[in-house]
C-alpha cells in the first residue's frame, strides 16, 4: 500500500480506538519497560487530535527534562515542565513558549505515529518535519502508536524516519 492510502486509512481507523484507554496502557507500557530511566533529556509531544497521550510521564518522571515541539518552517524542541506556558501552534497544536534546544542535546525522542511500517519506518502526517528534524540523529527514536497500526505493509522511502523502539497498547 502507498503512504498517502495508508495515512489516510490509519486516521480514519484511528477516530474508532479509545485513546484514553490507549494512553493509559502505553504509558503504564513505558515505566514498566524502565526505558526512560538512563535518559535525562527526552523529546515527546502534546497530542493532537485521537493521538496517544503520554504528557503524564513529565509527572510519572519529575526529575528528568522534557521537550515539546514548536512548529515554523521546520521543528524544534523547547523544554516544558508542568508549569509552563504553553500557546496555541499550527495544527492545532500547544507549544512551549522558550529557546530552542540543540537537538543532539535530547537523549531520546518519543515519536507520535499515524501508523508504522512493517520495517520500523514511521507514517505521520505527511509534511515530513519528524523525517527532516531526525535525519542522522544517532540516539533512540521511540515510535508511540496504536497496536492495530503498527505493523503494517507499506511502501516506505529511505528518507522516511526508521524507529528504534515502538510502544503501543498492547498489554
Amino acid at each position: 500500500m502507498d503512504k498517502n492510502s495508508a495515512r489516510k486509512k490509519a486516521l480514519k481507523e484511528r477516530l474508532k480506538l479509545d485513546n484514553i484507554k490507549s494512553s493509559k496502557i502505553v504509558i503504564d507500557n513505558i515505566v514498566k519497560s524502565n526505558v526512560l530511566n538512563d535518559y535525562n533529556n527526552i523529546g515527546i509531544y502534546f497530542p493532537i487530535g485521537k493521538e496517544i497521550n503520554i504528557m503524564e510521564l513529565v509527572k510519572i518522571y519529575p526529575n528528568k527534562n522534557f521537550y515539546l515541539p514548536i512548529t515554523k518552517d521546520e521543528i524544534s524542541f523547547v523544554k516544558y515542565d508542568i508549569n509552563t506556558k504553553l500557546i496555541k501552534g499550527p495544527f492545532n497544536t500547544f507549544e512551549p513558549e522558550g529557546n530552542v534546544i540543540n537537538r543532539d542535546l535530547i537523549d531520546c525522542y518519543l515519536i507520535p505515529c499515524v501508523a508504522i511500517s512493517n520495517d520500523n519506518k514511521r507514517i505521520g502526517y505527511g509534511k515530513g518535519y519528524y523525517d527532516r528534524y531526525l535525519n542522522n540523529y544517532n540516539k533512540l527514536k521511540i515510535g508511540i502508536c496504536y497496536k492495530e497500526l503498527v505493523n503494517l505493509d507499506i511502501d516506505m522511502e529511505n528518507h522516511d524516519l526508521k524507529l528504534d523502539l515502538i510502544f503501543t497498547d498492547n498489554m
